[in-house]
């Protein structure tokens, strides 16, 4: 079994997923009706699920898929999530009558650029010999 070297992919991955569960605990809860802060509840889950998922993108290749991490699986797991959130934010539009969000998409794609990379400049293990 290979084992999860912890990098800045998995860093970004636990904040992400303390961030969704947290802003949706929040979301329950009438704490302010402060402009910003109902804007920071709107997009935050967006940011939190992108580095959760690609998180877990990766220990899929990792562990079911039995592959090392290289700089283009990275590139793909990151493009493919974000291609996911839009697809979903698309879907919600058409067939959920809930409107296109295009600050979602914005938070989205900030977050896929930040773990994509973080990980290039600090030379993360798992990539092994790209440089």
């Amino acid at each position: 079994m290979r084992k999860i070297k912890f990098g800045s992919v998995e860093i970004f991955g636990y904040i992400g997923i303390i961030t969704w569960v947290t802003v949706n605990l929040l979301r329950g809860y009438a704490v302010s009706d402060h402009a910003v802060y109902v804007f920071l509840l709107g997009i935050l889950p967006n940011l939190g699920a992108a580095w959760g998922m690609t998180m877990f993108g990766k220990w899929g290749v990792v562990f079911i898929l039995k592959k090392k991490i290289t700089f283009k699986i990275h590139l793909c797991l990151c493009a493919g999530v974000f291609a996911l959130a839009l697809l979903s934010e698309i879907i919600h539009h058409l067939y959920l009558n809930s409107p296109f969000d295009i600050y979602d998409i914005i938070i989205t794609a900030f977050a896929q650029i930040a773990i994509f990379t973080v990980p290039l400049f600090l030379k993360d293990e798992y990539f092994g010999n790209f440089r």
